[in-house]
């Protein structure tokens, strides 16, 4: 099973989906402020995914949090902590770090032009043969240039709704939570934009 390390903004992303990571959507009314935490955890292993998702240390603090209602007004959207340690204990996600000369070293090379976030996933996918999941320019850039995989959040999400063949409707209600509480939106230039597109916009228009 191939392993895949997340950098802040796909944590992100796959976090405000609601679905992907629990069973559930995020709520309508959360409370204000409040730390949110997936309410009902699939079982260990079992994220429909073939891969190991992976956060280092470094992204895990980046990864702050997601937008959701506020409970006295539900038109206005307000920060929500992202907490990612149910999961991590759960097992569905793999809390790592920086190991050995090769990725410190790496890591301090291309510190200076990414995020540390960032940095630490580029010299771990590089040094151990991952996949790197990002949606920024800069780090695709220069993981493309060093034979390091890339894989975005539109790629992580058909990905999941292929293998786990979530129905149209329920996807689509995922893209819209990450357009609306990680506002995410998918370059024009990637693969599965139409794909994106075409569903976000059924939800639209129901």
């Amino acid at each position: 099973m191939q392993d895949v390390v997340l950098d802040a903004c796909c944590v992100i992303n796959l976090y405000a989906a609601g679905k992907i990571l629990c069973s559930e959507a995020p709520r309508s009314k959360p409370p204000r402020r409040k730390t949110v935490s997936p309410r009902s955890l699939p079982r260990a292993g079992k994220l429909g995914f073939d891969f190991n998702l992976h956060v280092p240390t470094k992204v895990k603090a980046e990864a702050q949090y997601v937008l959701q209602p506020d409970q006295d007004d539900k038109n206005k959207l307000v920060k929500a902590t992202v907490d990612l340690d149910p999961l991590i204990q759960a097992s569905l996600i793999h809390e790592c770090d920086l190991e050995g000369e090769e990725e410190t070293e790496l890591f301090v090379q291309v510190a200076t032009k990414l995020d540390d976030g960032e940095a630490a996933c580029f010299a771990i996918a590089k040094s151990r043969g991952w996949h790197l999941a990002t949606d920024e320019r800069p780090t695709e850039k220069l993981a493309k240039q060093h034979g390091v995989t890339i894989i975005t959040t539109p790629e992580l999400v058909k990905h999941w709704a292929d293998k786990t063949k979530t129905d149209e409707e329920e996807v689509a209600k995922v893209l819209w939570n990450i357009q609306t509480y990680a506002h995410y939106f998918p370059r024009k230039t990637l693969p599965v934009h139409s794909w994106w597109i075409r569903l976000v916009k059924s939800v639209k228009e129901s």
